[in-house]
């Protein structure tokens, strides 16, 4: 029979906590976003594709969309399909390269990708009460320094970590815009 020893779960190192810590964190902040995403009849994924196809200026291919985003490509495929056909994307061949496709939003998607960003700001609540803006605005550097640093051990060079960054405005604590590195 095994035994196991239960001592060290009480004196966990930094990197356990906060791993811990941020998947909780990670996991309610994602249980709110899809509360609120329902509302408007998308999933976190498919909130996630188009997103990143509104970034890259709202014609992209799947290429880009797996560099943009952390799914995995062959989960984008298969949310792209039923996407597509749900009317949210129109997926066509280029004409050269032939084998690279062109995904575009639809007027669906459009209305759909509107409808979700005014109810993203009610996510404000999931923050405010516990964070000042200023404290907002250093989680947000500190995350966005975890993810730089940690994205080409996870993924190589198969990722983009030069993502659009929120411009956060300290003094109304709200989000400004977005600002790109191209």
């Amino acid at each position: 029979m095994f035994i196991m020893d239960y001592s060290k779960f009480k004196n966990l190192k930094i990197g356990h906590y906060l791993t811990i810590l941020l998947h909780h964190s990670s996991h309610l902040n994602h249980k709110k976003l899809e509360q609120e995403l329902r509302k408007v009849g998308l999933t976190v994924e498919r909130f996630i594709i188009l997103h990143a196809i509104c970034t890259l200026g709202g014609i992209t291919n799947p290429s880009s969309i797996t560099r943009e985003t952390i799914l995995e490509p062959h989960a984008i495929s298969a949310v792209l399909i039923r996407m597509e056909k749900d009317g949210l994307i129109t997926r066509t061949a280029y004409a050269k390269p032939k084998n690279m496709i062109r995904i575009e939003l639809t007027d669906k998607a459009k209305t759909v990708v509107e409808q979700a960003w005014k109810i993203i700001p009610d996510l404000d609540e999931f923050w405010e009460g516990c964070l000042t803006n200023d404290e907002v605005q250093t989680l947000i550097d500190l995350l966005e320094r975890i993810k730089k640093y940690n994205l080409p051990f996870i993924y190589g060079n198969k990722k983009n970590s030069g993502q659009a960054k929120p411009i956060h405005n300290n003094k109304t604590g709200s989000l400004t815009g977005f600002q790109a590195k191209i």
